[in-house]
């Protein structure tokens, strides 16, 4: 895998929360920044410090999420604008960590006033802003016990829909809101739908018995990827429009650019072909595998 070195964190799959919250807003008019900045301290304040699970993790265990704002319309103390959401994952061995998931929102709308403490209860609707966030966490949770253990995730998912259920009436969270199925509504569906089963074990396959084993043996990991692609692939046709799908390939193809450089020329003739079937949208990126 060029360029690439590893570290060897604790073995977990325990999860809490370090994560980086950035809000800006440069296409709105603003005479003072910073309520901006005192959204994002709070925002961050909110994540880092709230219990989200039953486990005590050491610093170096914590899930790192980033949450990138970029505010397009504010009115008095309504916000709307989008959503660059990143989970990143340590893996064994290796200074290297990988990007478990990204996700564009573009349809993000929340109320705030300047200094208001951010409230939260699990089962009720007391602040859209607050929602948003636990929905993300919980995102991110599922996600990361996913890559630990087959189906790990499970109870995180579950609260991520709850938490579309009870935000139902809100802009943001519909079946029709948002681009198409890139929007809360369909992402917390997907991972709860046994239907793609197999692309939440994917997410455990491809983190745990591939990337973190590189760094013992690189060739047999990338060999373990490219199976995992094959399989699948031969399932394609049932998942043509699942967002999870879609997320894979738009969060993944820069790491499969970078772990298939390293193949033989044969590994890279046949993976070339294999992901630009699957995922032709970036099939000019993968011809760089071939470089």
């Amino acid at each position: 895998m060029a360029a690439m070195a590893f570290f060897a964190p604790t073995p977990s799959t325990a999860q809490e929360i370090k994560s980086t919250v950035q809000i800006v807003a440069p296409r709105v008019q603003l005479s003072d920044k910073q309520i901006l900045i005192t959204l994002q301290n709070a925002a961050q304040q909110f994540i880092n410090t709230r219990k989200w699970t039953d486990e005590t993790l050491n610093m170096q265990e914590k899930i790192e999420i980033s949450l990138f704002f970029d505010i397009t319309a504010m009115n008095n103390n309504d916000f709307s604008g989008t959503l660059q959401f990143q989970i990143i994952r340590p893996t064994y061995n290796a200074t290297y960590k990988t990007t478990i998931f990204q996700f564009n929102d573009e349809d993000i709308s929340f109320s705030y006033r300047e200094f208001e403490n951010l409230e939260y209860q699990e089962n009720a609707n007391v602040s859209d802003f607050t929602a948003l966030l636990a929905y993300y966490v919980n995102i991110a949770l599922g996600m990361d016990f996913d890559s630990f253990g087959e189906m790990a995730g499970s109870p995180y998912f579950s609260k991520a829909q709850s938490l579309v259920g009870i935000m139902s009436n809100v802009v943001g969270w519909r079946q029709g809101d948002g681009k198409g199925i890139r929007n809360r509504y369909y992402l917390s569906e997907n991972l709860t739908n046994a239907r793609f089963k197999e692309l939440r074990l994917l997410t455990y396959n491809y983190h745990r018995k591939g990337m973190d084993q590189f760094s013992e043996n690189p060739d047999l990991a990338r060999k373990t990827i490219t199976d995992l692609l094959k399989k699948l692939k031969e399932s394609q046709s049932l998942l043509q429009n699942c967002l999870l799908q879609k997320s894979f390939f738009s969060t993944k193809w820069p790491e499969l650019v970078e772990i298939y450089k390293g193949a033989t020329v044969p590994e890279k003739a046949v993976i070339v072909k294999l992901l630009t079937e699957m995922d032709p949208t970036n099939s000019q990126r993968y011809e760089k595998i071939k470089g």
